[in-house]
């Protein structure tokens, strides 16, 4: 039964998603794009979606990493994400994950900026569960999600 919810939600989420926003490839201003040259020196296979054409979104790869920016209409850069690697945690943040979660492999991080802030979004794999942490540049992890494996 869990299964069949589990199953149906995500089938939900995937539908609404496909519904309500489906941003489309697109071009962007002279504007946008010498800011985000300025920004990125360097960057590989840019493409740019939108699905309001106020803010626009790049993805792209730079230094071996897949980057995502966000950019409003007026070429100010918004905030951007990226994945990383766990060696390239701050030593605060790898440190407690490593003494909290011992038993716990990390599968997936994202490195989220917007403004003067810096946050990592941690997925841990355990045995028996996932648990989505959050934590900043100075150490400060919290959960922010665990979920039992089927």
């Amino acid at each position: 039964m869990k299964k069949i919810i589990v199953l149906l939600s995500a089938a939900f989420l995937l539908s609404a998603t496909t519904l309500f926003a489906n941003p489309s490839e697109t071009t962007v201003s002279n504007k946008i794009k010498y800011a985000f040259n300025d920004a990125f020196v360097g960057a590989k296979e840019v493409k740019w979606y939108t699905d309001d054409n106020k803010t626009f979104t790049a993805k792209f790869e730079i230094s071996n990493s897949k980057v995502t920016a966000f950019f409003n209409e007026d070429g100010t850069l918004l905030a951007t994400s990226r994945y990383l690697q766990a060696d390239q945690l701050p030593l605060s943040v790898s440190g407690k994950i490593a003494k909290r979660y011992a038993d716990d492999s990390i599968y997936c991080i994202v490195e989220y900026s917007a403004g003067e802030g810096t946050v990592y979004f941690i997925t841990l794999e355990g045995k028996n569960t996932w648990t989505t942490l959050k934590a900043d540049r100075n150490g400060a992890v919290t959960v922010q999600g665990r979920l039992k494996k089927a």
